[in-house]
């Protein structure tokens, strides 16, 4: 058998179906010089077996590894594991468009100074609901989030790679700008599209994962050079953070100080209801909520990893 071109790399833990989707996305690329590597974080809901199963079905090569550790750790294994020279991290819940891995690819050999590559992630089809998941990337947006990214492997192998510390969240940013650290450009392929799938695991998950943004603090520390790339005004995650935390310090201050209200003035602008239905209140609280939770991740990811990100 030939060594492939290229490793498409997907980590996975209990997702039997959304994987089976991937798997079969994967399978019918227009590519040929692939192979599918599955790595299954101990999956107890049968998604190692299913993979097996359509493996020795396939006329692709699709490898299933059984592993344990952190999402970051799973791909820098997968990249030790990989035999192509190439490659590509997607995720179980998403589907590639067929020409894929082809866009990739091309782009990647067309520039030899390319270390990390980008495509491009739209939402699949969704049946609407408030508090949607899902992920839309339409641009570089520096933050080489792993759903849709390629690496040629040496660069990839020959940098500190994805963040094994953090757990979900950050730590895909934190291996592309490794990447870059070792004298690599980043480039971005439009025609490389994957669609991520759109649930609705309600509000509280929303909640939770705005606090893992905490992790940011981590990775900026390692790489002080996102405070200019991609933070804004050096301190904050985005322009909205800084209104959160600027209404926050006015209330706070508001008892001793009344003036300091004024602070608090932009985000009351940005976030007031709409509409005082009872659906325009209770979508402007949840949203406040949301940013508390936000910010509140941010103050505790600043504390426990000695770096401000808020």
């Amino acid at each position: 058998m030939p060594t492939p071109i290229v490793s498409v790399v997907i980590p996975v833990k209990d997702r039997r179906e959304s994987m089976l989707r991937c798997l079969e996305a994967l399978i019918a690329q227009d590519f040929t010089g692939h192979e599918i590597l599955v790595l299954d974080n101990e999956s107890s809901d049968g998604t190692g077996e299913a993979c097996r199963s359509r493996a020795a079905q396939a006329n692709v090569p699709v490898r299933v590894e059984r592993l344990s550790g952190t999402v970051g750790a799973l791909r820098n294994a997968g990249a030790g594991l990989a035999a192509g020279r190439l490659l590509a991290f997607t995720d179980s819940d998403c589907q590639p468009a067929p020409g894929w891995l082809g866009a990739g690819v091309t782009a990647l050999e067309r520039d030899p100074g390319l270390g990390v590559l980008q495509g491009r992630t739209l939402p699949g089809a969704g049946t609407g609901g408030p508090w949607p998941a899902t992920l839309h990337v339409d641009e570089p947006s520096g933050h080489f989030e792993s759903a849709n990214i390629f690496f040629r492997r040496d660069a990839l192998l020959g940098s500190a790679g994805f963040d094994e510390t953090v757990g979900h969240y950050w730590e895909d940013t934190a291996a592309g700008w490794a990447v870059l650290r070792g004298g690599w450009r980043a480039g971005f392929a439009a025609d490389a599209v994957v669609y991520h799938e759109v649930s609705y695991p309600g509000f509280r998950w929303h909640l939770a994962r705005a606090q893992r943004n905490g992790n940011a603090a981590e990775i900026v520390r390692r790489y002080p050079e996102l405070r200019r790339e991609l933070l804004w005004g050096r301190w904050f995650l985005r322009r909205r953070n800084a209104t959160v935390a600027a209404a926050a310090i006015g209330l706070a201050l508001a008892p001793v100080r009344s003036g300091a209200l004024a602070l608090a003035l932009p985000y009351a602008l940005l976030r007031g209801p709409r509409t005082w239905g009872r659906g325009g209140v209770r979508g402007a609280a949840e949203a406040v909520i949301y940013d508390a939770a936000l910010l509140g991740g941010m103050v505790r990811g600043s504390l426990r990893h000695r770096s401000v990100v808020l």
